[in-house]
């Protein structure tokens, strides 16, 4: 074999090496892209997720915030109750010292009728 055929023959093993380097990094590409857009199609199916949790979350807030308005007005009520509750109190008494007062003046009348 001749200087020349050898110097051929390399220079086509390199243009083949060449060649398939080429074909593994296109095909490297392809499985890059495709392992990215599997990747981009699950984020979409987790942002879809997040976006129907969000909106749970929404009304749990709404649904919260309704509740927290029934407590406060529940809250209200009572400390009204109580403070009724105190009157009503004071008033009895007062009512009971006013017929105490009553029955003392009661039997002090009758002793003196007897």
């Amino acid at each position: 074999m001749s200087i020349k055929d050898a110097a051929l023959q390399f220079g086509t093993a390199i243009e083949n090496q060449l060649i398939q380097v080429r074909a593994d990094q296109m095909e490297l590409g392809q499985q890059l892209t495709e392992r990215i857009n599997g990747v981009a199609n699950y984020v979409k199916v987790l942002d879809g997720k997040l976006t129907v949790l969000d909106g749970k979350v929404a009304v749990l807030d709404g649904k919260v915030a309704a509740l927290d308005s029934k407590v406060t007005a529940l809250d209200t009520k009572v400390d009204t109750l109580q403070h009724q509750m105190t009157v009503l109190q004071d008033t009895q008494r007062t009512m009971q010292q006013t017929q105490f007062a009553m029955m003392d003046i009661l039997v002090t009348i009758q002793d003196k009728l007897n």
